[in-house]
């Protein structure tokens, strides 16, 4: 018996041996793809430099659709397809514009245009009013109501001055991370970002993004039956950057803003110390858009390696980051960098010859910037509707779903949601790139891109951790948002590490344990 036991023990020892050594060499085979024979800096410049800006609705989202597609077949991903998401979103494309004051004296007005917003008739010149505030528009209408023909409006008030004593780029404190890892509870004030709170994003969806997206509309129309020339407005990103985000009339029946810019914070602050001193600006400015209902453009881009076993090839890991950008820039960290993250993912797992046991699945998402327009769809066609209680068996088959979307910062861990059975399994599947600094884990919710559609169907669905850099104070939906601010090594990192795990997600004999 004691013989039987020792041989028994050995032979257990070098099946175990074998069973590490498997995982190593295959993580090692995952490194020296993604680290030593790196193409994801190449796929970044690809995106943001030919192929960016990629604004939903039009014809340059979808020649870089086109281009991703390609690029992944060129890799002999198994399967490349498109899947519809929207009939009735518009493109909208710039031509050329140009802001100025011409009175009192000239000035070069730093400015971008809204999206989705009408075209000028040629160059307009006209006095500058300010409007502090539409919230009660039968107020403005009341003080305004024949007034307005022929002007140009300053809408809000000026920013506070920012003398930029405080880093414009930062990564995650020590301190940050330890506190988030020691939350107990998902909901709580997050350190490392916001939170979705008790709220349920998607049921709640038509309401929040309905309400916030529809807010100007009767503004609007007010200023377009007044003969209002244009806006122009501000948000409080310096130096002298240009933040044109939250024009949402993208759809063929909203309502359609006058030229509508946005300019610099420097720029409107001098505009509006001139009114306040009882001197009329004069504003000369053109605009030069299109519009256009092109339903073809309106795509989600789906590509997958087919799982090598038997058994598991029908479940399915799956990746995802927003295709989508704003357009006043080329969408590189927004997202440009989480688009070609999870592209590369594919790319290293299929050179690396491995033949993982379950299906991997990406999904590149359009119409995430106005509401999950993407990956929404998406769910309801192959899940089940939002509102119905009724599932599709194929919200079964997914093992997990792992999502990139907050800037090109080094990933530093994964956001739970929730989710305490995994934390274990990650901490085990992450141990290898200690050193890396990207195994830190917390049970904290994040919110407001494309995982919360998963999480809602409760699929284990997680959001990356990376440091912010200056992803909210130069980049995010600004005129900024350019490969500038890529980080080589971040993207290396975040692209390896989940490769890594995506593989190892696949390999595991069961799935990924879900929330109760």
């Amino acid at each position: 018996m004691k013989i039987f036991s020792k041989i028994s023990i050995a032979f257990l020892l070098i099946g175990c041996s074998a069973i590490g050594q498997t995982k190593s060499q295959a993580l090692s085979k995952i490194n020296t793809e993604g680290f030593q024979k790196s193409q994801v800096m190449r796929l970044i410049s690809d995106l943001s430099d030919l192929y960016g800006p990629r604004l939903t609705g039009t014809d340059q989202y979808y020649t870089a659709a086109e281009w991703a597609k390609t690029t992944l077949e060129n890799w002999g991903v198994d399967k490349v397809y498109f899947e519809n998401y929207c009939d009735d979103c518009m493109g909208w494309e710039v031509n050329s514009f140009n802001v100025e004051m011409t009175e009192p004296a000239y000035m070069k007005i730093q400015a971008y245009p809204y999206a989705w917003t009408e075209s000028s008739d040629g160059v307009q010149i006209g006095d500058l009013i300010w409007i502090e505030s539409y919230t009660d528009l039968e107020k403005v209408k009341k003080q305004w109501s024949g007034k307005l023909q022929g002007k140009t409006i300053l809408i809000g008030s000026a920013p506070e001055q920012n003398m930029l004593f405080e880093a414009l780029s930062t990564r995650f404190t020590d301190e940050q991370i330890v506190e988030a890892e020691k939350s107990i509870v998902p909901v709580s004030n997050n350190p490392l970002g916001p939170s979705a709170g008790d709220m349920d994003l998607i049921e709640d969806l038509e309401v929040i993004f309905e309400s916030f997206m529809r807010k100007d509309d009767a503004f609007f129309s007010f200023l377009k039956a007044e003969g209002a020339l244009s806006i122009l407005g501000t948000t409080p990103f310096f130096p002298g950057i240009v933040h044109p985000s939250g024009s949402y009339n993208f759809r063929e029946n909203h309502v359609k803003s006058v030229p509508y810019f946005a300019i610099s914070p420097e720029s409107f602050g001098k505009l509006k110390r001139l009114i306040d001193r009882e001197i009329n600006p004069r504003i000369k400015f053109h605009l030069d858009s299109e519009l256009y209902l092109r339903p073809e453009n309106n795509v989600n881009i789906i590509a997958e390696i087919t799982g090598s076993d038997s058994k598991l090839k029908d479940e399915v890991v799956m990746i995802g980051a927003h295709f989508d950008s704003w357009h006043p820039a080329s969408g590189a960290t927004d997202n440009g960098a989480g688009s070609a993250v999870m592209m590369e993912v594919m790319r290293i797992i299929k050179a690396s010859g491995l033949k993982p046991k379950r299906t991997i699945r990406i999904a590149l998402w359009g119409g995430e910037e106005q509401g999950y327009l993407g990956s929404m769809a998406y769910a309801e066609n192959h899940y089940g509707k939002v509102h119905e209680s009724s599932r599709k068996q194929e919200v079964e088959k997914i093992s997990a779903y792992i999502n990139m979307d907050n800037g090109a910062g080094q990933m530093r861990g994964l956001y739970l949601q929730g989710n305490e059975a995994v934390k274990p399994i990650f901490e085990e599947m992450l141990s290898p790139y200690e050193r890396l600094d990207v195994n830190n884990l917390t049970i904290q919710n994040t919110n407001f891109t494309d995982h919360d559609v998963f999480d809602y169907y409760k699929i284990p669905a997680f959001q990356i951790i990376q440091d912010k850099l200056n992803y909210n104070t130069v980049t995010h939906h600004t005129n900024l948002d350019a490969l500038e601010y890529v980080p080589e090594r971040d993207m290396m990192i975040n692209a390896t590490v989940i490769a890594a795990l995506v593989y190892q997600i696949a390999e595991r004999e069961s799935r990924l344990p879900r929330e109760d």
